[in-house]
């Protein structure tokens, strides 16, 4: 049996997923061999044959900085910390003098780059090493969605999250109340669309059972819109360069950033590409309360 509906029950009630259109699309993830990956070849959706293996003590069971391979706050930091840098200059104008909550902070690298920009910050962490150290920093840090007081944020940021949600609808509804009237939820998530996962190396290598669903434009619409979300734009952005992908193409291995040398011409009209067929490797969502 290819789909487990009891598992992913909420993408079939959300027309997401149909189950005549269920097809394998790998047998497995890159870290446990008994989850098999599926696709619905009409919308494109990926997601996992079950999540029966996921549950909030996942995460808060993690030791030090061993989620980003690190062995605490610092190391974390220096691993991922681009990306962090990358949000505060990219949504700058957007969340300036505002009330910013972010949900799944991790080790609070955002939080470090936003919080002499926005008006006021916290974050929402399981992991119970990287909230008691954002703590210690006096950072306010609440461990759910649910301790959130309601109406307390006007934008409320979810990067590279959404897709580890277990009840992603719930979880939606949940971040919707703690938005002020008019306030905005900023979603990244992986595409499913992303023009490597028609490689098998990188299939291999990014496939993980920590991602439940990999979302296309559309789906993520469905679940704003169900959430009771308003004035949605999704938009694909690219956050690997072309010289990244020649590495996947030639090498079948990441880092090709750090082996090939490619012009930011290049890499620019490579990414326009990209985003005009929507093959981008990550969506960006806004939508208001």
């Amino acid at each position: 049996m290819l789909h487990c509906r009891l598992s992913m029950q909420e993408l079939y009630d959300l027309g997401i997923v149909h189950t005549n259109d269920v097809k394998l699309f790998y047998p497995r993830v890159r870290d446990r061999t008994d989850i098999t990956v599926l696709r619905d070849k009409k919308t494109g959706v990926i997601f996992l044959n079950t999540i029966e293996h996921m549950d909030l003590s996942h995460y808060e069971k993690m030791k030090g900085g061993s989620y980003w391979g690190g062995k605490n706050r610092e190391e974390a930091l220096e691993l991922y910390g681009e990306d962090d840098k990358r949000r505060a200059a990219q949504f700058s104008a957007f969340i300036k003098g505002k009330d910013l909550i972010d949900i799944g902070c991790g080790t609070g690298g955002l939080l470090d780059q936003i919080k002499n920009v926005v008006k006021s910050v916290a974050g929402v962490e399981l992991q119970n090493y990287a909230r008691e150290e954002l703590e210690k920093l006096g950072y306010t840090i609440y461990r759910l969605p649910a301790d959130v007081p309601k109406e307390s944020f006007d934008v409320a940021g979810l990067f590279h999250v959404f897709e580890h949600f277990t009840e992603p609808l719930k979880a939606l509804k949940e971040v919707r109340t703690l938005l002020c009237t008019g306030g905005t939820i900023l979603i990244e998530v992986p595409h499913a669309r992303d023009v490597l996962l028609k490689l098998d190396a990188f299939k291999a290598f990014s496939l993980w059972s920590e991602h439940l669903v990999l979302h296309t434009k559309e789906s993520l619409r469905t679940y704003l819109e169900t959430a009771g979300f308003r004035d949605i734009r999704i938009e694909g952005f690219q956050r690997y360069s072309l010289a990244n992908h020649i590495g996947w193409l030639v090498d079948g291995k990441p880092g090709g950033q750090e082996r090939y040398t490619v012009s930011e011409d290049s890499s620019s009209a490579y990414e326009k590409i990209l985003k005009e067929t929507d093959q981008t490797d990550t969506l960006i969502a806004f939508a208001e309360k």
